[in-house]
């Protein structure tokens, strides 16, 4: 049997929302947090960074999926990491002055990170590597809010809520050779930084909905090298998993048993 795992030059580069209200979340994801819209296409909105090409968020307005706002669903959460203190601050800013709900906050030399949840309900947490002894107050004095965010921002961590966790450890441990840190956070090295995805218990019969027809997570969409790619594949192929190869085979996808679509291009 082959084994994978992720080459440093992969790269995460879309996560797709399924979302109730586009443009409503435009406005969040770009007004509140620094995104831009790259493009619309139909139902779909491209976000990027501010100075960057890679796209880093697809909202799919999808009418007909079940919403179920309020409950529990596959995704728990998800992080965007931006790369300085002076974005952290001009994102935070903004949403202080909208008087926009902060769950939790913490500005330490050990964590700059606060969390909130977006207008349907998907709870996404925004932290920076760049980590200094800093209160809120002067946070918000030093900040710019006209700031965007840079081509370095990312998303950098999601975590799950999974009916069977071994289950879901097993799949991105023997399929996509993540490995598991002292947290059980697994995790691997891609080409902008490490990315991380965490595994949590939950009964919620939403899980079982499939992704494209209920809002929140829908799929991931990672960028392999040739070589990547060919190795995924036989990997893939090898573990008798179903999967989706287009004819050209640029394009692999296979499902996680809580459902999430991964999509691997070349």
């Amino acid at each position: 049997m082959s084994v994978f795992s992720f080459d440093p030059s992969s790269r995460l580069s879309i996560v797709a929302l399924r979302v109730k209200n586009r443009d409503q979340m435009i406005n969040f994801y770009c007004e509140m947090l620094g995104f831009k819209l790259k493009t619309e296409e139909n139902e779909l909105a491209i976000l990027v960074a501010e100075d960057g090409s890679h796209e880093r968020i697809w909202l799919e307005e999808s009418p007909r999926a079940t919403e179920r706002f309020g409950e529990v669903k596959r995704l728990n959460y998800y992080k965007v990491e931006v790369p300085t203190l002076s974005e952290f601050a001009a994102v935070y800013s903004r949403l202080v002055h909208a008087k926009y709900p902060v769950i939790q906050a913490e500005f330490t030399p050990d964590l700059c990170q606060f969390t909130i949840v977006d207008p349907e309900g998907n709870q996404l947490a925004i932290r920076t590597p760049e980590t200094v002894s800093i209160d809120e107050t002067s946070l918000l004095t030093s900040a710019d809010q006209n700031k965007k965010l840079s081509s370095k921002a990312r998303i950098a961590e999601l975590g799950l809520h999974a009916q069977d966790v071994q289950e879901e450890c097993r799949f991105l441990a023997d399929l996509l050779g993540f490995e598991f840190d002292e947290n059980n956070i697994a995790f691997q090295t891609l080409t902008d930084g490490e990315f991380g995805i965490s595994i949590v218990k939950h009964d919620t019969e939403n899980v079982k909905i499939p992704s494209h027809q209920i809002l929140g997570l829908d799929f991931l969409k990672f960028q392999l090298q040739d070589e990547q790619f060919e190795q995924l594949l036989k990997h893939v192929q090898e573990s008798q998993m179903k999967h989706y190869l287009d004819s050209k085979q640029k394009i692999l996808t296979v499902y996680d048993p809580v459902g999430v679509e991964w999509w691997f291009l070349r």
